[in-house]
């Protein structure tokens, strides 16, 4: 994870940039979590990218995870993404004005 502490993959810091109130993450875990074992085609510890993908699925334009930041889809304002931007930001410099 970018916060280098907790343990997971891309998908899950992504997870966490799905807004709160949005109405279709439920389903989508929902749907995911509904496909018998025997049907998966993913490792059960990816389940949470399975989800992710299968939300980005019901985008207006269905995208990939950079560009559903770029277009407001994941929220960056959260506690997690913060903390990466400034890390980035202290790693790289900020970005300039």
């Amino acid at each position: 994870m970018p916060n280098n502490a907790d343990s997971g993959e891309l998908e899950d810091f992504v997870a966490q940039m799905i807004p709160q109130d949005d109405p279709v993450w439920p389903r989508s875990q929902d749907y995911i979590d509904r496909i018998p074992a025997e049907h998966q085609k993913f490792a059960a510890n990816k389940t949470t990218r399975a989800q992710v993908y299968a939300w980005l699925a019901t985008r207006e334009d269905p995208r990939q995870m950079g560009l559903a930041i770029m277009t407001g889809d994941l929220k960056t304002d959260g506690i997690l993404a913060q903390a990466f931007v400034h890390w980035l930001n202290r790693l790289f410099g900020d970005p300039p004005a």
